[in-house]
């Protein structure tokens, strides 16, 4: 019995380790895009086009710490046991979002001259800026794969699980389309032609809110968002 309540109180750590995981990416997530635009309200100076565009002000700290911070967390995610010869995992898609999140946070998108970072003098203002826009790239992938994938497997055994997968599948697929428009913007040039309105902001931001809704779901921080699914599905 005494073996029993061991192994017990160690699966009850763990859960209780995977939430608080989960609960501060989603947290870090709301926290970038909200306090970038509280900037914007709160100092007389315009939204900038995009969140990576805010490296080059007085919000760099707030930046590049927070992405850190997003990295360090989603490193340290081990998720669930995979299966054996199993390689979209919990831990390897949050690796991948880790690394790329990191590159994102050193690898700054291209801004006014200046001093360059370490990375960003080794490889050059080209080859940075093609690194940044695909670490990006990683990181939104990954987490659209785990909430199209990852975060909805598993045997759906009531109205909470169905709920929740019905969250995460639209939250995936706002990531997807938020980055394909994006892509759509740099592709004809419309993101220069509607710089006044700041598309790729807003559609980052979009996409960061989805991917910090669907780890705050899985970290039963968002219980009443669930709620609501649910009673709006009856």
């Amino acid at each position: 019995m005494d073996d029993d309540g061991g192994v017990q109180k160690v699966r009850n750590e763990l859960v209780l380790s995977f939430l608080a995981v989960r609960r501060a990416i989603g947290a870090l997530g709301f926290f970038l895009p909200l306090a970038l635009l509280a900037y914007a309200v709160l100092w007389p100076e315009p939204l900038r086009t995009s969140i990576s565009a805010y490296y080059y002000s007085p919000m760099r700290e707030v930046f590049v710490g927070t992405l850190i911070a997003q990295a360090v967390f989603l490193w340290s995610y081990e998720g669930f046991r995979p299966d054996a010869g199993e390689w979209i995992t919990d831990k390897a898609m949050a690796r991948l979002a880790a690394v790329s999140i990191a590159l994102v946070a050193l690898v700054p998108t291209d801004g006014p001259d200046g001093p360059c970072t370490a990375l960003e003098c080794i490889a050059g203002p080209g080859l940075s800026a093609l690194i940044h826009v695909v670490a990006a790239g990683l990181f939104f992938a990954a987490l659209a794969v785990f909430c199209l994938v990852l975060f909805v497997r598993g045997t759906v055994d009531g109205p909470e699980k169905a709920a929740s997968n019905r969250i995460y599948r639209i939250c995936g697929w706002t990531i997807i389309v938020s980055i394909g428009l994006i892509g759509l913007l740099f592709a004809t040039g419309l993101d220069d032609t509607l710089a006044r309105v700041r598309p790729v902001f807003w559609l980052e931001t979009a996409a960061t809110f989805a991917f910090a809704t669907s780890w705050a779901v899985k970290g039963d921080s968002l219980r009443p968002l669930t709620r609501a699914v649910i009673a709006a599905s009856r």
